[in-house]
């Protein structure tokens, strides 16, 4: 309730001026906001060190502590490779440009990728890269507060003048990029490697999609656009600002909440194998039978 009063008051604010179309910045700049036109996307790469850097310096820590190619090594290539998709490739410009693109980015850097890196518990691997002694890692102890955090920085970047801020500026944007997959990764890791807390993990989740969705919600069915800031963008895809911010909405709510919800049954699965295992693998009991007894 608070975050959607908060959300409701910063959209009444008297609205910012829409940016006016401009060519897309150079390939080491950051995706700040620009208006990129369709026949620009596949030129619209994003190259910048303050991203590359990072991603390579990661991808290296965990090579060198986790060296074998194992189901560990997938999952975090693959979320990984999801993490290039979202801050690399066209789609982080066209984020800056479209309300609709930005919703399908977060998705990828809030769910998919995280989950998938969470599954590697980089940590670990990390860790002894480092030259530090790491030990095994469970999650579940601080779920709480990783999903407190999590559901804040979801609610704050889409209140109106953060996301305006973070489209403007070169630290807010990239402080906030650090801070939401760095949550996110804690987040599932929470959630995904606590196979004693399944159950509790399930309801978090299911919290999660609640209000992740309500938001969504709001986005699609609020009478005015709450980021005025990039109507020109939606312009040049011809769309008007309202329907682009209402597909946003729908990504969040449709696509965001079949994703939790996917987890959700994958360990509401796991919760009765583990329940049914005893029953299945319980061993034989002889009973004696009148014969038996007199020998």
């Amino acid at each position: 309730m608070i975050a959607t009063a908060g959300l409701t008051a910063a959209a009444a604010l008297a609205p910012l001026p829409a940016l006016a179309q401009a060519e897309p910045p150079g390939l080491l700049e950051l995706c700040l906001a620009t208006v990129l036109r369709p026949g620009e996307v596949w030129q619209a790469w994003s190259f910048s060190p303050w991203v590359v850097v990072p991603l390579l310096v990661a991808l290296a820590l965990f090579l060198l502590g986790h060296r074998r190619a194992d189901g560990r090594t997938a999952a975090f290539l693959a979320g990984w490779g999801v993490l290039v998709v979202a801050l690399v490739s066209p789609l982080c410009r066209l984020a800056a440009t479209l309300v609709s693109a930005h919703m399908a980015q977060f998705m990828l850097l809030t769910i998919v990728a995280p989950a998938l890196i969470a599954l590697a518990r980089p940590g670990e691997a990390m860790a002894r890269a480092a030259g530090f002694r790491a030990g095994s890692i469970t999650g579940g102890r601080w779920m709480g507060l990783a999903a407190v955090a999590y559901g804040a920085l979801v609610w704050l970047w889409h209140a109106p003048t953060v996301y305006e801020t973070v489209l403007l500026d070169p630290t807010a944007h990239l402080a906030m990029f650090a801070l939401v997959v760095v949550a996110s990764v804690w987040f599932w890791s929470e959630h995904l490697n606590a196979p004693k807390r399944r159950a509790q993990a399930a309801l978090s989740l299911l919290a999660t999609a609640a209000h992740t969705g309500l938001l969504g919600a709001i986005l699609t069915f609020a009478p005015q656009s709450f980021y005025p800031l990039l109507s020109a963008g939606a312009e040049a895809w011809q769309l008007s600002p309202l329907d682009d911010q209402q597909i946003a909405g729908l990504v969040m709510w449709v696509v965001g909440g079949a994703l939790y919800l996917l987890v959700i049954v994958l360990l509401a699965w796991r919760i009765l194998s583990d329940e049914a295992a005893p029953i299945e693998h319980a061993p034989e009991i002889a009973i004696p039978t009148a014969g038996s007894q007199g020998r």
